[in-house]
């Protein structure tokens, strides 16, 4: 995957897109696209960057989209 911008930035965004699509259906590729984006972040979290809050808001997000 690759990943254009910053690891915060790409959550952020990530973030924003599953509030703005609770409730509603979302596609695959989009769900796998956020667990990828979460993913890497955790890795990139352990070398320095403190994005663990924003990688639990969007498995927070994920788990909502998922049940949906």
């Amino acid at each position: 995957m690759k990943i254009e911008g910053s690891v915060r930035s790409n959550l952020l965004a990530a973030i924003a897109s599953s509030r703005r699509l609770r409730g509603q259906r979302v596609h695959r590729d989009t769900l796998k696209h956020w667990q990828q984006i979460a993913e890497h972040a955790g890795r990139v979290s352990m070398h320095g960057e403190a994005v663990t809050d924003l990688v639990a808001e969007l498995n927070a997000e994920l788990a909502h989209a998922v049940a949906a």
